[in-house]
Parts: structure tokens; sequence; C-alpha cells
């Protein structure tokens, strides 16, 4: 009996191709509705960072700002100017002169007699506290024009014999700062005096080269109507400015110790108790989130802040 040789037939095997191409399609359009969902959670991670990151750094510059004492160069709807302090530190000695000795960023008691955020240089302002007369309610912080901050030898700008610092500190290689200042030290300046070290920075909402709106920073110089630097991108992008914060990226309201809103471009700087910032972010492209639907995705951070060193 002669055996017939079993097989598919050219059907079957038609049929098994087709049904394996539309697995592979099906496999293949999952995938890719996965892909589209990861890049746009990314994409809403991103923004929803970049939205809690620049209202730190604006709530922590603002709130630290030194209102009191020069007020706010710029205030608009779009734009903020203020004085932030990037530094502390203290006199070695009696100050005399223009030129000042402070203690070392790391002593080794564990003690922290200077700390800096950025190194002070041109263009600063260094605020020194005095006590005219010895009297402490006579105190108050005199202020200096920078004209250099430089590491130095102990030796010659904190040496042991003023008491801040050890034979420890040299042993270990410690060095001091010497600030030099525009003008003469205060004469009520004593050893010890805390010193501020103050920058003019400026915050504001911006179109890139890309046609996209981002946060951007610049440093300012502390003398009046001296130049701003380039312009530095800080986050983004935002969604684009309008007049007077309807639905602009970055918009700022200025607010007295009455509640009452001061006027966008008003030069009274000095009576800023609140700022009302308020930052909308947008998807550079649309994303998808639900299934293939695709929209561009937006965001917002509303804060308030209030300036420590302001008028009471």
């Amino acid at each position: 009996m002669r055996l017939r040789s079993r097989g598919f037939t050219l059907a079957e095997l038609l049929a098994s191709l087709v049904i394996a191409g539309l697995v592979a399609a099906a496999a293949t359009a999952t995938l890719a509705r996965q892909q589209r969902l990861y890049a746009g959670a990314a994409q809403v991670l991103d923004i929803r960072g970049q939205l809690r990151d620049a209202a730190d750094v604006l709530a922590t510059d603002i709130r630290g700002a030194a209102v009191a004492g020069y007020g706010m160069p710029l205030m608009s709807d779009s734009a903020i100017e203020m004085f932030t302090t990037i530094g502390t530190s203290i006199a070695c000695s009696a100050p005399a002169g223009t030129s000042i000795g402070l203690a070392p960023s790391v002593l080794a008691s564990g003690n922290t007699l200077t700390s800096l955020l950025v190194t002070p240089d041109t263009g600063d302002l260094a605020a020194i506290y005095t006590i005219p007369g010895g009297n402490p309610d006579s105190a108050r912080w005199e202020t200096r024009r920078i004209v250099s901050f430089a590491s130095g030898a102990l030796a010659s700008t904190c040496p042991r014999s003023t008491g801040f610092t050890s034979l420890a500190d040299a042993s270990a290689g410690a060095t001091g700062y010497t600030l030099l200042i525009a003008g003469p030290a205060p004469a009520s300046a004593r050893k010890g005096a805390p010193i501020r070290f103050v920058r003019r920075a400026r915050y504001s909402i911006y179109k890139s080269s890309d046609n996209l709106w981002y946060l951007g920073y610049r440093r300012c110089g502390a003398v009046t109507l001296a130049a701003c630097t380039t312009i530095q991108p800080l986050s983004g992008p935002y969604r684009p400015y309008t007049a007077r914060g309807n639905g602009s990226g970055l918009s700022f309201r200025y607010f007295d110790l009455d509640g009452t809103e001061l006027p966008s471009g008003s030069s009274d700087g000095r009576a800023v108790a609140r700022v009302d910032l308020v930052l909308r972010g947008e998807s550079a492209r649309s994303v998808s989130l639900n299934g293939d639907a695709r929209a561009q995705f937006r965001d917002s951070v509303v804060v308030s802040v209030s300036p420590r060193n302001r008028l009471r």
C-alpha cells in the first residue's frame, strides 16, 4: 500500500500568513501606542518638574530680596528685578581703608563664618553691619560697591591673632578672603562685623531663537542704570507672553502692606509686601496620554510670596 505524504495546503498556508500578519500588526500598534504614552508621560513630568523648579527659584529669591534696602528696580507683568543675597561673611578685624580680611569658608572647629552661593565680584555690593557710637539702637547696614574678591593666605586675610582661626586651620591649608571695596570702609564697622554680599538679578520670560518662550535670568550691575548680561535660559518652554497675564507663560502682580495692587512698572519698589506669580507651561508638541488621542499638554503653578526684608 502506498502512503500519502501529509502537509499544509496552499490555502492553509495563506490563512496562517494572514493571521500572523494580523497578530503582528496588532502587536506593533500596541507597542506604538505604548511608546507614545511613555513619551507623552515623560514630557508631562518634564513640564511639571520645570514649573516646580522655576517656582522654587523665583519664590526663594523673592522671599530673600532686600526690598527694604533697595526696593525692586523693575516691576512689570513679565519681568522682575531684585537685589538678592549671594553670600555672607564676617570681618576678621576692624575694617580699615578699602581692604577687608574675611574668614575662611571652612574652619577646623567645624564653624562656618563665610558662606557663598557664588563668588562676589565687580558690580556686586557688600553690605557691612555697623554700630555708630556703639549704640545698638543705631545699628545699620552700610553699602559699598565691590571692586574685587579673592582668596588669600590666612596670614594676610584672617591670622590667628584675630581669634577666628587657629593653628589647625593654618596646618590644614585653609585660606581666607580679601574684599576690596570702592571707598573706605565705615568707621563704625567693628571686628567681627557681619557682611552680606548682594547681587542685582532679573528674571523674565523671553522668546528664544526657536520661537519658544523660556524663563530667563540676567545678572545686572548694582550701580544705577548699569547694563545687564546676556539672558540665560533657566526653564521652559512656557506659553507665549500676552499682555497683563491673560494666559501668559509668566506673570507677576505686586501688592503693598494693605493688599492694594501696585501698578505694573511702578517705581515704588520698597512698598512691595507681596508678589503673586503664575507660571504656565506647555509641551513643545502634541502628546498622547489616552490611547491615540493627541493634544498639547498644559499645566500651571500659582505662588504668592512675601519678601522677608520688606518695610514693616
